[in-house]
């Protein structure tokens, strides 16, 4: 009899590996025939010689895909890796209200601040921090003023645009009156930072935000200080002739806060998994992050993506928000950025261009959405 239990156990624990084995096969399929997928649709908008796109799909703690297409450095030809650091725009905003979240963790300010209680200038007096962080400050937009009013040899930075603020700038509306995308509110939230941090901006991001995060490599960029970038991807616009030209030496290049963020797939992967551990601030500010705290955007302001089913979006802590997703985008001279970030399943998606092609992006975000949502469909109905 014994002998006959041994015999069964030893065929059902053949029959278990077997099935779990195929199952591990028929997985290991899916997702090469997924990246498959994603190759061609990104291989067929991407040309090999020209700027290209770095792509991250993350789900349950794993970096299912992380890829490069097309051309960092056209006068090098060295290729979009992983590890190559693309110049981020507007999706830097989710790390200046990391700092600022660090900020009041630390007691050094709250929320319901008014801005005019670090400078006493008249344009802040009903100004909250709040405010700023969800766009209703109704704050004048320094780009519009510096486009006509400044000598593009130098470098515009932050302290240029303080000083103009200093001047009481007429606002675009009353602050908390309406909804409207504010660089310049960044901008501000950043000289916020670097004045109650007590060290520049960039270096207190680089160690309340992005070592904390395990982003060795990333880093806000000064043009008028410049670091080394690592393994740096330039950014490219076509000129009249339609030829593609660097656009690093923008004169708009030494502002941070509102955008400026350089970093790669790598990296980004390591901050969306301590961004689901909640390892970044405390509890409380992580709760703060993807609840919005604006009134509803505007339709034109809105996401167009399929998969956001027309869904009303409002703006939280550096993320436009649905009940659904939390996304950003970013648009900058010579680079289109967007994250795509499911609130109840454990998938991202990330996809950065070293181009000024906005349709592009639109295009690999919804393409690569669908294909992703599809191979976790499939890869549900298997367990």
């Amino acid at each position: 009899m014994k002998k006959l239990f041994g015999v069964l156990f030893i065929l059902l624990f053949v029959f278990c590996k077997t099935a779990n084995d195929n199952k591990e096969v028929k997985q290991a399929q899916a997702l090469t025939q997924l990246e498959g997928r994603i190759d061609s649709l990104f291989h067929s908008n991407i040309e090999s010689i020209g700027p290209g796109a770095a792509l991250m799909v993350a789900y349950d703690g794993q970096l299912l895909i992380g890829k490069g297409y097309g051309l960092r450095n056209l006068e090098t030809k060295e290729p979009i890796t992983p590890s190559t650091n693309m110049r981020m725009g507007s999706v830097s905003k989710q790390f200046t209200d990391l700092a600022v979240l660090s900020l009041i963790d630390n007691g050094l300010l709250k929320p319901t601040d008014t801005v005019y209680k670090f400078w006493p200038y008249e344009v802040f007096k009903k100004i909250t921090v709040q405010q700023l962080i969800d766009h209703t400050s109704g704050i004048a937009d320094y780009e519009t003023y510096f486009i006509d009013n400044w000598n593009r040899s130098d470098i515009l930075e932050n302290t240029d645009v303080l000083a103009w603020l200093a001047t009481n700038p007429e606002p675009l509306f009353e602050p908390g009156e309406k909804w409207e995308y504010s660089n310049t509110a960044y901008l501000v939230l950043a000289l916020l930072v670097e004045k109650l941090g007590g060290q520049e901006f960039s270096a207190y991001a680089k160690a309340q935000v992005f070592e904390k995060a395990g982003m060795q490599h990333t880093n806000y960029y000064n043009l008028a200080h410049p670091i080394a970038i690592e393994e740096r991807a330039f950014c490219y616009e076509k000129d009249s002739l339609g030829q593609w030209k660097k656009s690093d030496g923008f004169f708009m290049n030494g502002v941070m806060g509102d955008g400026a963020v350089y970093t790669s797939v790598n990296d980004y992967f390591n901050y969306d998994q301590a961004l689901r551990k909640e390892t970044l601030v405390s509890k409380a500010s992580h709760d703060l992050i993807f609840k919005p705290t604006s009134m509803p955007l505007p339709k034109e302001a809105a996401y167009t993506y399929g998969f956001l089913n027309g869904a009303e979006e409002r703006y939280a802590m550096g993320w436009f928000v649905t009940e659904d997703f939390a996304l950003h985008s970013g648009s900058w001279v010579g680079t289109r950025t967007m994250v795509v970030r499911d609130l109840h399943k454990p998938l991202t998606i990330a996809i950065f261009l070293n181009s000024d092609q906005g349709e592009l992006r639109q295009l690999l975000m919804e393409s690569t959405y669908r294909l992703v949502a599809d191979y976790l469909t499939e890869k549900t109905k298997e367990k």
